[in-house]
C-alpha cells in the first residue's frame, strides 16, 4: 500500500491554477465541479489544493493521484435489479398513452 503525502510538495510538482486544472482533468470539468472536489471530495477523496498569494492552486501530479485514487475507492458497481412494475401502474400508463393491450394488434404479450 502506497502512502500519500498530506501536503503538496511545491518543489517537486507542477503548480496549476484551478482554471487550468479544469482543463487538465481527463475529461474537462467546470469550475464549480473542481471547487466541489476540493471542498467535499468524491467517494471520500478530496482534491488537495494550496492557497498562495490570494489564489488557490493544485498540481498536475495531484490531479493524477486524485483520479487514480477515486478509481480504486468504494465497491465495484453491482448488477442492477429491475423490479416489475405493478399491474395497476402498467394499466394506467397504457390508458394514459393510449397503448394497445398486450397480445393484441401484433403486440407481444409480456410475461
Amino acid at each position: 500500500m502506497s502512502t500519500v503525502k498530506e501536503y503538496i510538495e511545491l518543489a517537486d510538482e507542477t503548480l496549476v491554477s484551478l482554471a487550468e486544472a479544469c482543463r487538465r482533468f481527463p475529461v474537462p470539468i467546470s469550475r464549480p465541479t473542481i471547487e466541489r472536489l476540493w471542498r467535499r471530495g468524491q467517494r471520500g477523496v478530496l482534491l488537495r489544493t494550496i492557497f498562495l498569494c490570494g489564489r488557490r492552486f493544485t498540481t498536475l501530479e495531484e490531479i493524477r493521484r486524485f483520479c487514480t485514487t477515486i478509481q480504486h475507492t468504494g465497491d465495484a458497481p453491482s448488477a442492477v435489479t429491475v423490479s416489475a412494475m405493478p399491474k395497476r401502474e402498467l394499466e394506467s400508463g397504457r390508458k394514459k398513452f393510449n397503448l394497445p393491450e398486450p397480445g393484441r394488434n401484433g403486440v407481444a404479450a409480456t410475461g
